[in-house]
């Protein structure tokens, strides 16, 4: 009963802080039943998405809430009647959907990158008393694992949650990497772990409470508490070590968010929140809205920033960095509304029909688009492999594969004299895809195998040449697998443009904006490193 309470208690309090935020009247609990997700055609709303091609993920008499995206899965919780709680995880390729955890009691939104999902859970210590910590689950493996123990308690402050209104996110997911704060030393540190080996180090341990990080490859981002002052923003390098503070003095800010190049947060003034971005690049800290309503719950996707609009009602509004331009995906909905976004996919949960469900929506795919058509240009080292796409025959590489729709799709690569090689490639646009193939040796393997990692490299303008530690394989999009895990010498060549090069030593993608060529000499001038997405 004191779980179920627990749960009940946390989305009320979503629900009464996203209609507080707004300047609204709190509405009534959320009721829901169960049924299974069954995906149906929806519209857009909203100026500039009369032709957006919205889809309405789920259909039941649940509240399916809080959904995240990660590449072709789409993660959301699911709130019974009674008060139950279940994940669900969603692959948009094959359009269904799957329960992943049954009865378990979030108190924060879940999390996700990759293969992870991570959450701040109540567990029991050996006293029968709840405690939260931080718990993941494995995609692969469908286990689950407790990263945090007491009195680690990765849990926000009450002053943090009065200032800010809300239970944000106390942990965040890049690849294999997490960050997360917690208070074992007395007050709020940010903390990384690595969920492949486990080892873990501490990122920020001040006397003042650092909370809600973000991570972005090896960036990675929180808040520093300045009592009822409000927050300052801190970027760190887990590679460089370097730590540098983006924002001057404290003011109201929340829901900071990194990814590659650009951090976004919502931030107060002049009575309401609105929504800033930080190019780490250039230093430069541009506002995104000037809106006399408030803008909140930014997320952010390479270039595309998106967040809960409150001008009309709830809402979703887009930005593209590249264009400077918004687009309003949908509004004047009764409900809060929380998006998320990947790549060019966002997603988002709203009550149109009575109870909320979770659309997505894909601004660069308009209904009256003609067919898209991908090629793969598959190649293989050595030369020379079997291609199976989906156990049918489709030659030997190098070899150009069309595919008339964006998903998922099995491929088999098979050479005499080495190992099969199978992966399944999540397709979303026109690329170029390299095996190293492992050769069989002799009798039985004795020992560990070589830690083996890939690198995916695309860049601003397409079509770029790619050498990977000196030898060119393919052009942008572009991705390389089972290589040694190191560094590697990646450079990108184009005819007009400076050539760029980066060292990669992990399996994080990299997007490189590439810089024309001038006719003014810059004598060593740097090269602009890949941000990562």
């Amino acid at each position: 009963m004191t779980r179920i309470c627990r749960i009940v208690g946390f989305f009320l309090l979503v629900v009464m802080i996203s209609a507080t935020a707004l300047g609204m009247q709190p509405g009534d609990a959320v009721l829901v039943d169960s049924s299974d997700p069954a995906p149906r055609a929806a519209l857009g709303a909203g100026e500039g998405a009369d032709n957006f091609q919205v889809v309405q993920i789920t259909n039941s008499t649940n509240d399916q809430i809080l959904p995240r995206i990660s590449g072709n899965r789409i993660l959301w919780m699911e709130v019974e009647r009674g008060g139950t709680v279940s994940l669900y995880l969603y692959d948009i390729a094959n359009r269904s959907a799957e329960r992943i955890i049954e009865r378990f009691s979030p108190l924060t939104h879940p999390e996700i990158s990759g293969n992870w999902i991570g959450w701040v859970e109540d567990l029991s210590d050996s006293s029968g008393q709840f405690f939260p910590c931080i718990r993941v689950y494995d995609i692969q493996s469908g286990t689950t694992a407790q990263i945090t123990q007491y009195p680690a308690m990765p849990y926000q402050t009450s002053e943090s949650q009065e200032i800010t209104w809300e239970r944000e996110s106390t942990l965040a997911i890049s690849g294999d990497g997490i960050v997360w704060h917690d208070k074992r030393d007395g007050n709020m540190d940010i903390y990384y772990g690595n969920l492949s080996s486990g080892d873990w180090d501490v990122v920020a341990d001040s006397r003042k409470d650092e909370t809600c990080p973000s991570i972005s490859g090896d960036r990675v981002i929180w808040a520093e508490q300045h009592g009822m002052k409000g927050y300052t923003i801190h970027l760190y390098n887990l590679t460089s070590r370097e730590r540098k503070q983006i924002t001057d003095l404290p003011a109201m800010r929340r829901n900071q968010v990194i990814s590659g190049d650009y951090v976004v947060w919502s931030e107060w003034r002049e009575g309401d929140y609105d929504i800033c971005c930080y190019n780490i690049s250039s230093g430069n800290t541009t506002w995104i809205t000037e809106e006399p309503a408030h803008q909140l719950w930014p997320r952010i996707s390479g270039n595309v920033i998106v967040w809960s609009r409150g001008r009309d009602g709830y809402g979703v509004s887009a930005y593209d960095l590249s264009t400077e331009t918004e687009t309003r995906i949908l509004a004047d909905l009764a409900g809060p509304v929380w998006p998320d976004v990947d790549g060019n996919n966002i997603v988002w949960s709203d009550n149109r029909t009575g109870n909320y469900d979770v659309y997505l929506c894909s601004p660069g795919n308009r209904s009256d688009a003609a067919p898209q058509l991908y090629t793969v240009r598959l190649n293989s080292v050595p030369r020379g492999a079997d291609i199976s796409v989906n156990n049918e025959s489709r030659g030997r590489t190098p070899a150009t594969l069309s595919f008339d729709r964006a998903g998922i799709c099995p491929i088999k690569l098979e050479k005499n004299g080495f190992r099969p090689y199978t992966t399944t490639l999540d397709i979303s646009a026109s690329m170029t895809f390299v095996v190293n193939l492992e050769r069989e040796g002799p009798g039985t393997i004795s020992g560990p195998r070589p830690i083996l990692m890939s690198i995916t490299v695309d860049s601003v303008p397409r079509g770029a040449n790619v050498s990977v530690d000196g030898a060119v394989h393919g052009t942008t999009l572009f991705q390389m697998d089972r290589l040694p895990s190191g560094d590697h010498e990646v450079e990108l060549t184009l005819e007009g443009y400076q050539p760029n090069r980066t060292t990669v030593n992990s399996s994080e993608p990299i997007n490189i904006t590439l810089v024309p060529e001038t006719n003014e000499t810059d004598g060593d001038r740097p090269l602009l490193m890949g941000r990562y997405v």
